[in-house]
């Protein structure tokens, strides 16, 4: 009877243990594919624009569920006022399923090499599925930023990078799905 009881809790230790591992060793994230950049609303539907992106990197997951993306993300076409060197990203994913992306960018002291100054460079919000193959940013507005209308983007007008899409309204749907729980009831178009 003891023997059993053992083989049993072993049985159920190891299943366990590759639960864990399964669940909880990061996910490689390798997303390079073809997706188009576009404004949102009826006035500007001209604008849309395909573009590569690439979103290379790990997604870790924490017991409590916490999701965080360590890597890079390259939109083509984008200039983004940060060094090559100072471009790895750590996003943190929020419960509603969105992470900011922020680059933080030092500035180094010639004589010594230490660090003079940080500021942050916030180029928009991230959403990502469960299974890491659709992506929707939503781009922040540096005009609105800089004007001090508060958050850069909004959702009549706001301007998006969706992947993988060939076409705007192929976009809007990607991002509707991926983003429902973020956009808590609100319906892009």
């Amino acid at each position: 009877m003891k023997r059993i009881i053992i083989i049993v809790i072993s049985i159920a230790l190891t299943a366990f243990a590759l639960i864990t591992i399964i669940n909880f060793y990061p996910n490689k994230v390798k997303l390079n594919a073809q997706g188009i950049k576009y404004r949102l609303g009826t006035e500007l539907v001209e604008s849309e624009k395909l573009v590569q992106v690439q979103i290379e990197g790990k997604l870790h997951k924490s017991f409590s569920g916490e999701r965080k993306f360590e890597g890079i993300i390259n939109i083509e076409g984008e200039e983004i006022p940060v060094p090559l060197d100072q471009r790895r990203l750590n996003i943190l994913f929020s419960d509603d399923g969105w992470g900011a992306i922020v680059y933080p960018v030092f500035k180094y002291r010639q004589d010594n090499g230490a660090i003079e100054s940080v500021h942050h460079f916030q180029y928009g919000t991230i959403v990502i599925n469960n299974d890491l193959t659709k992506a929707t940013i939503f781009v922040t507005d540096k005009s609105d930023l800089e004007e001090g209308n508060g958050s850069g983007w909004n959702s009549e007008s706001g301007q998006m990078i969706t992947v993988p899409a060939k076409r705007r309204t192929e976009g809007i749907q990607i991002s509707n799905e991926v983003a429902e729980k973020f956009l808590s009831g609100i319906t892009l178009k």
